[in-house]
């Protein structure tokens, strides 16, 4: 789920609509370069408990933009868009609500099929999660390449290459960002200015490589100042990586297996086989 300010909208749609112009900059050939590894998650959600004395129990449906992480099918995304928001958890309402995803599908572009997968693994404290898909179906699904990376400096442009919602085809675009600082609490991190910091993309140079991950971080202290969008070196954002796909195996070897489809008409009847739900295993990262 990508929440825009006005201001960026204004200079996505400015960009959109000089494309032409666009064509000699690095936007159109990050586009063409490194799409392919931007998904779209699907969940149904379901929200349970009390906010504010007022007793919830809905089901709603959620879509939010992932990144291919790893070639095997596995999907880096916001935690916030399956979970309540850690934004929302501020302040000194009381509250004790309870988000379950279930039925997580990822979509890849130019496919209408939607790919059972599981939440195998979250961070809490960076607001990632990621899910594996059950069965790629002997499809490609092609993965960032984290050797390619560099240092950012503060100065530097970068480049987030996303998708627009299902009601605009999915197309990808290509945002700006700029580095205009650097924080070392509660990590060694790069601060962001621009429209095109959204989570969890990459954030890319002209040329390409990698300079890092967006998160959304909390501050620390008692004066905590809420929540930014920061660049995540990505030597952090690797070992997070690995530490959460190692996880979600695990997990996925102990989930139960998705429900089998009835036999076909006409065949002779056999002794139906025992159901088992379809819902993926979370597990935990850090």
């Amino acid at each position: 789920m990508r929440i825009r300010s006005v201001p960026s909208c204004v200079a996505l749609a400015a960009a959109l609509l000089a494309g032409g112009a666009a064509a000699d900059g690095p936007q159109a050939k990050l586009i063409e370069t490194r799409a392919a590894t931007v998904v779209t998650v699907k969940a149904a959600l379901k929200i349970s408990g009390s906010f504010g004395g007022r007793s919830i129990d809905q089901e709603r449906e959620m879509t939010a933009s992932g990144v291919v992480v790893d070639s095997c099918g596995f999907v880096m995304m916001s935690s916030d868009a399956i979970s309540m928001p850690r934004f929302a958890r501020m302040g000194n309402q009381q509250h004790d609500i309870k988000f379950t995803p279930t039925n997580l599908r990822v979509v890849f572009p130019g496919d209408e099929t939607e790919y059972a997968a599981i939440l195998g693994a979250t961070d809490s404290k960076l607001g990632l999660a990621f899910v594996l898909i059950r069965d790629l179906k002997g499809r490609n699904a092609t993965a960032l390449d984290l050797s390619n990376a560099v240092e950012p400096k503060v100065g530097d442009t970068l480049y987030a290459v996303t998708r627009l919602e299902q009601g605009f085809d999915y197309a990808p675009v290509c945002d700006e960002a700029k580095v205009i600082g650097h924080v070392t609490k509660p990590r060694a991190m790069w601060v962001l200015g621009g429209g095109g910091a959204d989570v969890p993309h990459p954030l890319y140079t002209a040329e390409g490589a990698i300079a890092g991950i967006v998160v959304v971080q909390e501050g620390v202290g008692d004066e905590r100042s809420g929540f930014r969008p920061f660049l995540l070196p990505l030597k952090i954002a690797t070992g997070t990586i690995e530490r959460a796909l190692k996880t979600s195996k695990q997990a996925l070897e102990e989930a139960p297996k998705e429900e089998e489809k009835p036999a076909e008409e006409g065949k002779p009847e056999e002794k139906p086989a025992e159901e088992k739900p379809a819902e993926g295993a979370e597990g935990g990262g850090k």
